[in-house]
């Protein structure tokens, strides 16, 4: 609600004030980045919004207890920090802004605001020139720093489908989300279960890719697809058991069904093949071929049509050359 307020009083004041008044958006809740431990950090994305109908520059920084904390930069762009970004006219643009506690940072709570600014260019006419009023807005940010370590993981498993044709591969996604405060490396236990006779087919620990890095804390993040061959496996209904662990400790459990099935056979090839000729749609699969029959019909209907006249053509003529 506080977000909406905000954009709406910025796009009114833009509106009632003098033409040479620039106007700035910033749709961002209230930040909160609790048990940050000294030295840690957090990215929050901040959304900008420029309702000019001109390009804007758009400064940005801290105040407050959390001055100098924080950084900014474009999104997908980590590498460098940015003090100002240019803004398209009457477009939202996100920027990531990274909180660092400083070492050395006592333990409580900081009170602090990321502001951005736009500070308008001089304007000039034939008879006098002057200068617009610059736009602040701003949005609060509570920092809680502690010396203890917050290990708290949240884990997502996302399969690509629940039926899987025998020998294809199972693909799950997995997403993970950091809700402690330090970063984190977890490995991946997958457990496979048949439904039949809950015997386990499968059941093995897959460590954290040294190319992967860490989830940082306050960090969504989607790992590369898994992929667990069902080569050698009975066709039927199985239950898959994942675990997180954390040096160890099981930091949560999901689970779901699938069923590993023949591959494509008789009926099934059929629709698949109607299914490619309409581009991946079964109706318009079927009146294409049902269109292709219907052409083959008249032509063969056509061919033994004029076979007919011609057999009849001759035996006309026979008669003839008999009567004679």
């Amino acid at each position: 609600m506080k977000k909406t307020i905000l954009l709406a009083g910025v796009m009114l004041l833009s509106l009632v004030l003098a033409p040479n008044v620039s106007a700035i958006g910033m749709i961002t809740e209230p930040i909160a980045a609790r048990d940050m431990l000294r030295g840690g950090e957090v990215s929050k994305t901040v959304t900008l919004f420029n309702p000019q109908d001109t390009e804007a520059t758009f400064e940005l920084g801290s105040s407050g207890e959390i001055t100098g904390w924080v950084e900014f930069f474009e999104s997908g762009k980590t590498d460098t920090a940015v003090s100002a970004v240019s803004v398209p006219p009457k477009y939202y643009y996100d920027v990531v802004a990274k909180i660092k506690v400083p070492e050395g940072t006592p333990n409580g709570e900081y009170l602090g605001e990321i502001f951005v600014k736009d500070s308008p260019k001089e304007q000039t006419g034939e008879e006098e020139s002057s200068v617009g009023v610059a736009q602040m807005v701003s949005t609060e940010v509570l920092v809680t720093v502690t010396d203890r370590e917050v290990i708290e993981l949240d884990t997502t498993l996302i399969p690509e489908s629940f039926t899987v044709q025998k020998g294809e591969p199972l693909k799950i996604k997995i997403v993970y989300e950091n809700l402690g405060n330090v970063s984190l490396r977890p490995s991946f236990q997958l457990k496979v279960l048949s439904s039949e006779d809950e015997s386990v087919v499968f059941n093995a620990i897959y460590p954290y890719a040294d190319t992967e890095e860490a989830v940082k804390p306050g960090e969504t993040k989607t790992m590369p697809v898994f992929e667990w061959p069902t080569a050698g496996q009975k066709t039927g209904r199985y239950f898959v058991e994942a675990v997180s662990l954390v040096d160890g400790e099981a930091m949560g459990t999901e689970d779901f069904r699938f069923s590993i099935k023949d591959s494509l056979a008789g009926g099934a090839v059929l629709g698949a093949f109607i299914s490619s000729i309409g581009g991946g749609n079964a109706i318009l699969g079927w009146v294409i071929a049902g269109a292709a029959l219907l052409v083959l019909l008249i032509m063969v209907r056509f061919v033994f049509s004029k076979k007919r006249k011609i057999s009849s053509s001759r035996m006309e003529t026979a008669q003839k050359s008999g009567q004679v």
